[in-house]
C-alpha cells in the first residue's frame, strides 16, 4: 500500500467532490492506490433509494463485467454475509459491501493471489462507506424538497448526458430491440385556479399527488423531474413513438380520474419528442414546450408529439389566452 496509510487524505478527497462523475473517479483511484492491484470492480446502485441492480463504475476493469442479474445476486449475498471470500484456481475473490444508511447499495469485487489483510479490508470498507455517504448527499441535493422528484438542475445534466451518449443509454432490460429516449413536459391545466380558490397549501398537495402519479406511471429506470412550479419533465425509454404516446396517455388518464382532495378532478397536458440528435438543452426543451402549448391551445388534457407540428410549424402564442 502506498503512503497515506491512515486514509485521511483519501477521505478528504472523497468528501470534497461535488460531481458524481468526479466522486467515482476519485474512488476508483483511491481503491487502486490502496490495493496496489488492477483486478477489481466496483458496482454501485446510483439510484440509492430504489432497488435496482448495481452498475459497474470502473468500466475499464480487467475483470469480466457482471450482468445485471449477476450483480444483483452478488449484492444480495453480501447483504446477508457482509464480507464474502471465495477461492478457486489459485485466485482469491473478495466481495466487500458498500453501505448507505444501513443498506447495502454496492459491492467492491477484488481478485488477488493472497488474502487481504484485516487492516486493508477495514480501510477499504471505511473508504467505500465515505464514498456512499458523499454519493447520498449529492443525490439528496438533486431532489426537489416538496415532491422528492429530481430537480431542474439535474434535468439539464441528464439531458446532456443522454444526447451526448455519455451515460444512461443502456436498455432497461435484456432485450434485442433498442429502446429510444424521449422527453415529455407535462403541466397541470389551469393550476392557477387551484391556488386562487383553495390556497397554496392545497396547491402544494396537488403538486405532490401529481408527482406520485408520475412516479407510479413510469419505471424505476426512468427519470422524473419537477421542472418548475406545476410543470414536470420525464426522460423515459420506449421502442417507438407510439409506445411513448401510450405511456403519456396512461398518465393523463390516471390524473384525470384521480379524486384530488377538496379540488376534485384535474387534468394535465403533455408535449413530447424523441431525443434523436445532439442539440442544446434549451432547444430540446423548446421543442417539447411547443408540443405542450399545442395541447394547451387545443382544449388541454391532451398529449402532443413535436412531430405532429410539422417541419415549418410556427407557434403563435396568443397572450390573451391563459395557457396554464
Amino acid at each position: 500500500m502506498k503512503a497515506n496509510s491512515c486514509g485521511h487524505e483519501w477521505i478528504v478527497k472523497l468528501t470534497q467532490q461535488e460531481e458524481e462523475s468526479d466522486l467515482d473517479t476519485a474512488l476508483i483511484q483511491i481503491i487502486a492506490d490502496l490495493l496496489e492491484i488492477k483486478h477489481f470492480a466496483i458496482y454501485i446502485n446510483k439510484h440509492i433509494s430504489r432497488p435496482l441492480p448495481p452498475t459497474l463504475i470502473n468500466t475499464s476493469s480487467s475483470l469480466k463485467a457482471l450482468s445485471p442479474t449477476e450483480a444483483l445476486l452478488v449484492l444480495h449475498k453480501v447483504s446477508q454475509n457482509k464480507i464474502r471470500v471465495s477461492r478457486s484456481s489459485n485466485v482469491i475473490r473478495s466481495y466487500l459491501p458498500v453501505y448507505h444508511l444501513g443498506e447495502v447499495m454496492g459491492v467492491l469485487l477484488i481478485e488477488t493471489q493472497h488474502a487481504l489483510s484485516e487492516r486493508i479490508t477495514a480501510l477499504a470498507i471505511h473508504i467505500l462507506n465515505i464514498y456512499a455517504n458523499q454519493l447520498g448527499l449529492l443525490y439528496k441535493s438533486r431532489l426537489d424538497p416538496l415532491t422528492e422528484l429530481l430537480n431542474r438542475q439535474t434535468f439539464d445534466k441528464k439531458v446532456i448526458e443522454i444526447v451526448s451518449g455519455n451515460g444512461f443509454l443502456k436498455p432497461r432490460s435484456e432485450v434485442s430491440n433498442k429502446r429510444r429516449w424521449y422527453l415529455a413536459i407535462a403541466d397541470i391545466d389551469l393550476f392557477k385556479n387551484v391556488n386562487d380558490n383553495y390556497g397554496h397549501v392545497i396547491g402544494d398537495e396537488v403538486i405532490l399527488l401529481v408527482a406520485r402519479l408520475l412516479k407510479n406511471n413510469f419505471r424505476l429506470e426512468d427519470y422524473v423531474f419537477r421542472y418548475g412550479g406545476e410543470e414536470f419533465a420525464v426522460l423515459f425509454q420506449t421502442k417507438t413513438e407510439t409506445e411513448a404516446r401510450v405511456a403519456l396517455n396512461r398518465l393523463r388518464l390516471n390524473v384525470a380520474e384521480y379524486p384530488f382532495p377538496q379540488v376534485g378532478q384535474l387534468t394535465i397536458s403533455c408535449g413530447f419528442l424523441e431525443l434523436a440528435s445532439i442539440d442544446t438543452v434549451s432547444s430540446i426543451v423548446n421543442q417539447a414546450d411547443l408540443a405542450l402549448y399545442h395541447s394547451k391551445n387545443n382544449g388541454r388534457n391532451r398529449v402532443t408529439s413535436y412531430n405532429e407540428l410539422g417541419v415549418n410549424f410556427q407557434q403563435q402564442v396568443d397572450n390573451s389566452i391563459e395557457l396554464f
